[in-house]
């Protein structure tokens, strides 16, 4: 069984929704600077004399004191990008004007010609990128200070609950996809991550299925939302997930497609357990969920148009 009376975060007001799925895309952009920055930090750490000859400068304790300073900024972003939304607010704020000034400092030093033609051409590029996320860090930032101020929303878990989503339009119907995305044996397959489910008890409000992973560990789920035709939703018992996530649901749906016949839609809501592990955990998730998320929505596809071809075939052999 899952949890008492979860919290059904996919299930809240749309701007609800919305405002996380702002929050979470300011949290994956803080991140991506983070290892950006890491990355940077620790290869003047470690080749600090080579970069002094490339750059053409003397003082190669500078190089090793910029480097230690990019590894410092990383570590404190990644925190920022775990926090509860109000921290979040204002500490990404800050971290884009670091990265702005970091950008007017590489301006003066390419302007000064302190370093070589190589030097400016890697300084320029480390610029163009640093500025890159910080202008998408305030816009992202200012899409979820307008939706919360909008909706009213108050999201302050913490650890944050994030959001993860997929969309893909589809030229099969929604009746026809409805009976590939109810097949949860034929989800089992699909999922790169799972080597089964079984369903417990008959599809409806309410109705349980056991996950198999590829390791063999099982968990169980339990349906909070069933709209035939179009939509269900999951909530995840925690007390066996074999993960670092204190809440994982999962909404899969079918909706009318705009320039498609239909739209396939899958979103998560997942939230870790405190403390570095699960933190480190999240952005993992959000890198391979991607490819897994697409991988089942092409099955999906498949199965619906074979299921749409069958009756055709038969006809053709009848007659």
């Amino acid at each position: 069984m899952s949890n008492a009376d979860p919290q059904l975060y996919l299930s809240a007001p749309i701007a609800e929704v919305d405002a996380r799925r702002a929050a979470t895309k300011l949290r994956n952009l803080l991140r991506i600077n983070s290892e950006f920055s890491l990355v940077t930090g620790t290869i003047g750490l470690v080749a600090a004399s080579p970069i002094a000859r490339l750059f053409e400068v003397d003082q190669i304790w500078i190089i090793r004191a910029l480097g230690a300073g990019l590894v410092g900024f990383a570590t404190g972003v990644f925190l920022v990008s775990g926090t509860k939304t109000s921290t979040l607010r204002t500490w990404s704020q800050i971290t884009s004007l670091n990265d702005l000034g970091w950008v007017l400092g590489t301006l003066a030093v390419v302007g000064l010609g302190w370093i070589s033609g190589a030097g400016i051409l890697v300084m320029g590029l480390t610029g163009l990128v640093v500025l890159a996320l910080a202008v998408a860090q305030i816009r992202a930032r200012s899409r979820l200070v307008a939706l919360l101020n909008a909706s009213g929303a108050t999201i302050q878990e913490s650890p944050p609950v994030e959001i993860l989503e997929f969309t893909r339009p589809s030229a099969s119907s929604m009746a026809e996809l409805w009976p590939v995305m109810t097949d949860h044996g034929l989800y089992g397959k699909l999922a790169l991550n799972l080597k089964a489910v079984e369903s417990i008890t008959p599809d409806g409000p309410g109705f349980e299925r056991v996950c198999t992973d590829s390791r063999g560990r099982t968990w169980s789920e339990t349906c909070t939302l069933w709209e035939v035709g179009r939509r269900f939703d999951i909530d995840v018992d925690i007390s066996d997930y074999p993960y670092p996530l204190q809440t994982v649901q999962g909404s899969w749906r079918v909706d009318p497609g705009q320039q498609s016949q239909s739209e396939i839609g899958m979103r998560f809501a997942i939230q870790p357990n405190p403390g570095l592990y699960g933190r480190l955990f999240v952005p993992s998730m959000h890198l391979t969920f991607t490819p897994i998320l697409k991988h089942i929505a092409s099955g999906w596809q498949k199965a619906a148009s074979l299921h749409a071809e069958a009756p055709v075939a038969s006809t053709v052999e009848t007659s």
